[in-house]
């Protein structure tokens, strides 16, 4: 038996009702079940994991109308510094 998913699931079967509903909303906005979700929620608690996923959808949010850097670009860049700078193994 697993202890710690003993533990985590006594600590689901005991939430109550607005705990419940708090996991049921955060989980909708995090496009998830709550089953889930409440592993995240059992580790870090509610506040933790509810600035994650606001973050993680301002994030989204802001990608929508702001092109990121794409990472072949990046990786280029990258490989040209370590050309230029790096040391040679050996």
């Amino acid at each position: 038996m697993d202890l710690k998913s003993t533990k985590q699931l006594a600590a689901f079967a005991a939430l109550s009702d607005a705990e419940r509903s708090r996991l049921e909303q955060l989980a909708a906005k995090a496009k998830l079940s709550a089953d889930d979700l409440w592993p995240d929620v059992w580790l870090y608690g509610f506040d933790d994991v509810e600035k994650g996923i606001l973050a993680d959808i301002e994030a989204d949010e802001y990608f929508k109308s702001n092109a990121g850097i794409d990472n072949a670009e990046v990786m280029a860049d990258i490989k040209k510094l370590i050309a230029v700078h790096g040391k040679p193994r050996g």
